[in-house]
């Protein structure tokens, strides 16, 4: 399988150029970080549910805390500081209005730096690799290391066999925790799913830590 690294991607698959959401620009000045919006497609959702995790163990870890989503059709942006290698967030969009309120967390955590995301069925095909006996695909730990472990490798879509289900994975440049959070706007409609790597330039605090906090609501 061919490794592209972001940089290889804006010339081989140019992104379309698309106007920011009032998600996008807030997340943006909020965090104070440098970097640019890279639109990475429509995800679909069919079976309602989305996994977020680490599939470096090659074991379920990755489907542990799957959930819901309000939504069967998610934009993926990721902002990046192409210069520095460095992803800075992962905004799943829906209606892209500003986070104001936050009605979920799914909290995981990363033994490689790096996370994946997509439906649950794709997140099971990442389960059932060793029944196919793929070379250099024994289970998701090694299928994964083949992008993840070039130098220059950023994000990208995968493509988990042999249904070529669509799993973005997204390098961190760390270990450690991170969480994803259902956020809705205002008018109380489903914003998208907020993943900040980087927190802001000011304080290193996460944006997810400034949206209100729901605990009666849900996904």
């Amino acid at each position: 399988m061919k490794v592209i690294s972001l940089l290889v991607a804006f010339v081989a698959m140019p992104m379309m150029a698309h106007a920011q959401s009032d998600a996008q620009n807030w997340i943006t000045e909020t965090s104070g970080q440098p970097g640019e919006w890279v639109n990475f497609g429509t995800m679909t959702l069919p079976s309602g549910v989305i996994f977020i995790g680490d599939p470096s163990w090659g074991d379920d870890y990755h489907m542990r805390g799957a959930r819901g989503v309000p939504a069967r059709r998610l934009d993926v942006f990721l902002h990046i500081n192409v210069g520095e290698n460095q992803v800075n967030a992962a905004w799943l969009e829906a209606g892209g209005g500003v986070p104001v309120r936050q009605v979920g967390m799914l909290e995981f955590g990363m033994d490689s730096a790096y996370f994946a995301f997509g439906d649950r069925r794709a997140g099971e095909a990442l389960l059932d690799l060793p029944a196919l006996g793929i070379e250099g695909a024994y289970d998701s730990h090694e299928f994964m290391f083949q992008y993840i472990g070039a130098a220059d490798f950023m994000a990208d879509w995968v493509q988990v066999p042999p249904d070529d289900m669509p799993v973005m994975i997204v390098t961190t440049r760390f270990d450690g925790g991170l969480g994803a959070a259902w956020a809705l706007d205002d008018a109380g409609q489903f914003s998208g799913i907020l993943i900040d790597i980087t927190g802001r330039t000011s304080d290193g605090v996460h944006l997810d830590t400034l949206l209100l906090n729901d605990s009666a609501g849900g996904s």
